[in-house]
């Protein structure tokens, strides 16, 4: 299939005729009859849509922001200060002015998917199934907005029809729908669009009735989540009932199990080596079977982004680089192979206790090597170096102490006495994000990987989560958790008791490592005060012994003296003060003035 690269934009719409619609005006307005009397012109529309929405974060200068959930839910952070995922997380009150770098209040976007949706509906030149299958795309367009809005906010307006530039202050002044009404919103839409949608795209990149369906496994675990952990407020504006939990969890494991069974989705296992098999899972776009929606990337095109400009390690090129250092506490959620814990005795950290790398990062679960650069990982046909310094002995028999990038231990192979000063300085953590950096990208050149939206490993993660607080009814939790997604990893099978709530929500962790869920994982359920408010990330200092091959360890603080602040009331954002201005119906949410 050939890739969809979105490029036209600034279409406007007009919903009446006029003589010459295409005697265009220097805002290059064409008329609305005729953009839905032409199939190319409605796709031009479509694509549009496609190309505002927000199915991953790419904003910033570079960017820079690609790791915002990342930097948000304490996996890692930008490399500096003035980086929007540093400088606007850390020591940040989320308070009454809204929701700040997070914000999102997309009804510009669903503005135009009513006017195109309406504009389908209208056309008598258009054929039905066109219609009725270019429709249900941009419903799920307007519903995965909805999804991101509701996530940050709770209940928001829902509009279906585009609101009129004539129409009256009580028409356009809407009130809140409840949360619950959101959620219930997505999910019918979902429900209806899955019965209209092509099980294959017409197009790579193009939604389809299983990327429906992912979303309704998504976003129906999230109010499952709401209703087992939140609570009702705001006379019911927020929060479910906890006992409408289980229907929720029902219709993600339904969704779930429908893609499972019957779509054609399988995980990705092209290569026998555990570690090669990650990392080739996100940068291979030949028959991978486990993609079920990414957005299309391609340079030659148009159209790229800058993760491998920003991402690679310093060495391998690149300008900019080495830009997402990764926190201690992301390495210890990976578990070793053998099953035990990744949370070694944080004692060891003394600088002086010889830590082996075959055991500490090589014997780790092959996802963390696959996910994260490390002391030593090789790269490129070099390897990647995080160390400060360098114990060696002389040829005189003297211990020395090397503390030079530039200075090769003697007698090595090129062993360094530091690493990249972007790797040992103040602000580096010790470690990098690894995936996603395709090592084929030229130097100096954006890169054209596509970014998966969602996969087939995410959904077998919701229905385990799901089945298990709905007390695994079709008997095949374990199953899939082991046999599947701890299978592919390298990972050792779980007993009944070890699959805990906690092992669960572990197994998300370190599966959809930097992918844009744990910071909206710990919200939904309800953690993140307990892991993020004024707690104390760390980075890591590596020494090394060249005589012995071993590291010691040293914690420090990890976000140079800031910390993040999480507060009970901002598991709803504040609409801000601003929205509440310009709309006096719109209730704020609880905690804020």
């Amino acid at each position: 299939m050939k890739k969809i690269i979105i490029l036209f934009a600034g279409l406007l719409i007009f919903s009446t005729s006029c003589e010459d619609p295409f005697e265009l005006t220097p805002t290059g307005i064409i008329s609305g009859d005729i953009v839905f009397a032409d199939e190319n012109l409605a796709n031009a529309f479509l694509a549009n849509l496609y190309e505002e929405s927000l199915f991953s974060i790419t904003s910033g200068g570079t960017n820079i922001e690609m790791n915002l959930i990342g930097s948000l839910g304490a996996e890692a952070r930008n490399f500096a200060p003035w980086q929007s995922p540093f400088g606007q997380v850390m020591n940040t009150d989320f308070n009454e002015t809204g929701a700040g770098v997070i914000d999102y209040w997309p009804y510009a976007l669903i503005r135009e998917a009513n006017v195109y949706i309406t504009g389908l509906d209208n056309s008598e030149k258009l054929s039905a199934d066109y219609k009725s299958v270019r429709s249900a795309e941009a419903r799920f367009i307007r519903a995965f907005a909805y999804f991101e809005m509701v996530k940050r906010f709770g209940g928001v307006p829902i509009l279906t029809e585009a609101q009129s530039i004539d129409a009256t202050p009580e028409e356009l002044f809407v009130t809140r729908n409840s949360e619950k009404e959101v959620y219930d919103f997505i999910g019918s839409e979902m429900d209806e669009i899955t019965a209209i949608l092509p099980a294959v795209a017409d197009n790579d990149g193009r939604i389809t009735r299983w990327t429906a369906l992912a979303l309704q496994s998504r976003a129906m675990l999230y109010a499952a989540s709401v209703a087992n952990f939140g609570k009702v407020q705001l006379d019911g504006l927020l929060g479910f009932s906890a006992g409408e939990a289980n229907s929720y969890y029902q219709k993600s494991l339904a969704a779930s199990k429908e893609i499972m069974q019957n779509g054609p989705f399988s995980l990705y296992r092209k290569s026998d080596d555990k570690v090669q098999n990650f990392m080739d899972l996100f940068i291979d776009e030949t028959n991978n079977t486990e993609v079920i929606l990414a957005e299309k990337y391609d340079q030659t095109a148009g159209k790229s982004h800058a993760w491998d400009i920003t991402g690679t390690p310093a060495g391998f090129g690149f300008a900019w680089n080495s830009n997402y250092p990764v926190y201690m506490e992301t390495l210890e959620n990976f578990d070793f192979i053998d099953g035990t814990s990744g949370k070694v005795d944080r004692a060891m950290y003394d600088d002086k206790t010889p830590i082996d790398p075959e055991w500490y990062f090589e014997q780790r679960d092959p996802r963390m090597r696959a996910s994260i650069f490390y002391p030593g990982t090789a790269f490129k046909g070099d390897k990647v170096y995080f160390h400060r310094s360098t114990d060696y002995t002389d040829a005189s028999g003297t211990v020395q102490r090397s503390t030079a990038q530039g200075f090769t231990i003697p007698g090595s192979d090129g062993w360094p006495g530091a690493g990249h000063p972007r790797h040992v300085g103040g602000n580096p953590t010790g470690m990098l994000i690894r995936k996603r950096i395709n090592p084929t990208t030229p130097d100096g050149v954006g890169s054209s990987t596509d970014i998966i939206i969602f996969r087939l490993a995410e959904v077998m993660l919701n229905y385990v989560e799901a089945a298990f607080y709905l007390g695994d009814p079709n008997g095949d939790m374990a199953s899939i958790l082991n046999d599947e997604i701890r299978d592919r990893a390298g990972m050792p099978a779980l007993t009944a008791n070890q699959i805990t709530e906690d092992k669960i929500r572990q197994e998300r962790r370190v599966e959809l490592a930097f992918e844009e869920h744990v910071f909206w994982d710990l919200r939904r359920w309800r953690t993140a005060v307990e892991e993020l408010d004024n707690v104390q990330k760390h980075r890591t200092h590596f020494r090394y012994n060249y005589d012995t091959g071993m590291y010691t360890i040293q914690l420090a603080d990890g976000d140079l003296g800031r910390i993040r602040l999480f507060k009970e009331r901002n598991y709803y954002y504040a609409l801000g003060l601003g929205r509440i201005a310009d709309n006096p119906n719109l209730v704020e949410n609880p905690g804020y003035q």
